[in-house]
């Protein structure tokens, strides 16, 4: 029973997703709503960023039109504060709200979240010798972690396709652990999730005709903050496949849960890096990220988007195989893995423009 309210949930959700974010364009068409380009943007046509609307809806009334079983904990608390954080962001696509206020708004939210629903991260799993974390350190790990996410979602939303793809990959395994787990309402979470996200991409593949928004990639990041917290509650967990006769265990959910939303999380710290070390403000927008950096060295939007989703597959992968050498070390194993290929990617931009200033030069010297 629980499984076909989990498929209704959706293939609900990818209508929904799909016939509501048709009438978002013909609406921003017919109101003047798009997204206006600028220096920093990769478009230069005049697209609604709207999208997030039609995902937050179809997400929305798949999950509470089809959670009526019995489940606890349920995650209907943490969707429902979800919701101050998509009108923020709503706000900011009509009209840009101050990045402290902002801030502030998303710190109220962690603290709503922590409080309401207590989903949290109570232990370190072993790491530097640290169990059971106090209340306190808890909440203020925890709370960090939410920031984190929100963030990092939010900034990667920058090419055709890109957050939608990277948010269904991991709404995809997010839930299919949650069902071997038999975490069934969080599954049905998820599914809502990835039917919506699917409708949207429909429409945001390159050539876009319409974009997430700040409303959207705070829902998605709030989604994946909470969804990462809950499966770090689980603990070790069996992933079953073909009746049984394959069994995988997941040791540590940190490791695995870290892999899953590593690209967004590296790519915003690779940037807030860049910027302090060029005496910047981390929250000053730029073209730094790593989708800049693929399309610096000419790659398409289409063939950046399909790299990064290899690439978090390839980390998703390395942190299970390293997630048996423990709990400091897994994770440490993953974090440098994902720093080698960050490494990698800017020796190969800065390869690439080296090459390009040395050919100017001899072009120059040939006109000379």
């Amino acid at each position: 029973m629980h499984r076909d309210q989990i498929m209704l949930a959706f293939l609900a959700s990818l209508m929904i997703s799909v016939y509501s974010i048709q009438r978002i364009i013909r609406f921003s068409r017919k109101k003047d709503l798009y997204d206006i380009p600028d220096s920093r943007k990769i478009h230069t046509a005049r697209i609604s960023n709207l999208g997030g609307v039609g995902v937050f809806m179809a997400s929305m009334f798949s999950y509470f039109a089809f959670s009526n079983f019995a489940v606890f904990p349920r995650p209907d608390t943490l969707f429902s504060i979800s919701i101050l954080l998509f009108f923020i962001g709503l706000k900011d696509d009509m009209e840009p709200v101050d990045a402290k206020r902002r801030l502030m708004y998303e710190l109220i939210c962690a603290a709503f979240i922590i409080y309401f629903t207590d989903v949290r991260m109570p232990s370190l799993f072993g790491i530097f010798g640290l169990y059971e974390l106090p209340y306190w350190g808890s909440c203020i790990l925890t709370t960090l972690f939410i920031l984190a996410c929100i963030n990092a979602y939010n900034m990667i939303d920058g090419i055709d396709g890109l957050l939608g793809s990277l948010s269904l990959l991991g709404a995809g395994l997010f839930g299919f652990m949650f069902l071997s787990a038999g975490q069934y309402l969080w599954v049905l979470l998820c599914a809502a999730v990835a039917g919506a996200l699917i409708g949207f991409l429909i429409y945001n593949w390159n050539p876009a005709r319409i974009f997430m928004g700040n409303g959207g990639s705070m829902f998605i990041g709030t989604f994946f903050a909470c969804i990462c917290l809950r499966f770090m509650q689980l603990g070790e967990i069996k992933l079953l496949f073909f009746n049984q006769s394959v069994i995988l265990d997941i040791l540590m959910p940190h490791t695995i849960a870290l892999s899953i939303i590593a690209v967004p999380i590296f790519d915003m710290l690779s940037v807030f890096t860049i910027r302090v070390l060029n005496k910047q403000s981390p929250f000053k927008a730029d073209k730094r990220h790593t989708h800049h950096r693929l399309l610096d060295i000419g790659l398409s939007q289409k063939w950046t988007v399909a790299l990064l989703v290899l690439a978090n597959i390839a980390i998703i992968a390395f942190a299970y195989f390293v997630q048996d050498t423990g709990a400091l070390r897994s994770l440490l194993y993953t974090m440098l893995f994902c720093a080698c290929l960050e490494l990698l990617l800017l020796f190969l931009h800065w390869r690439w423009f080296a090459r390009k200033k040395i050919l100017q030069n001899n072009e120059n010297q040939v006109h000379l």
